[in-house]
């Protein structure tokens, strides 16, 4: 037995408005960003940004160095040097959270302002 299709109540529209999904935990106002009162807050976070800018560069510089210094390592010790390997996963790290800050993705600051290394990276 075919069953009927259910008709419509007349009040309800065929042109109703699309139902909008939103992420869990998530609302819109929570991209939204309380500077507070005092408009000089963003110009200090631009302040900021501009010196995170400077250690960035500063950090890739390093990198170089580094990256160098363990091939060659590798090259004639034929094992890596440990505590440049552990020194880059800190250095990557740090570069991660200043990228953060940089986008607008994280209100927190890097080193020196929160601890060096990885939070969870077990002593």
């Amino acid at each position: 037995m075919a069953q009927k299709p259910s008709k419509k109540p007349k009040d309800e529209k065929d042109d109703a408005e699309p139902t909008v999904l939103e992420e869990p935990g998530r609302t819109p106002e929570s991209d939204e960003i309380d500077w507070g009162e005092d408009e000089n807050n963003v110009w200090l976070r631009g302040l900021w940004m501009l010196l995170f800018a400077v250690f960035f560069a500063l950090a890739e510089a390093l990198l170089w160095l580094l990256a160098v210094v363990q091939f060659f390592w590798m090259l004639f010790a034929k094992s890596r040097n440990k505590p440049i390997a552990d020194f880059g996963e800190d250095l990557a790290d740090w570069v991660e959270r200043i990228t953060r800050f940089q986008t607008g993705g994280s209100e927190d600051k890097p080193f020196p302002f929160a601890k060096w290394g990885k939070a969870d990276k077990a002593d």
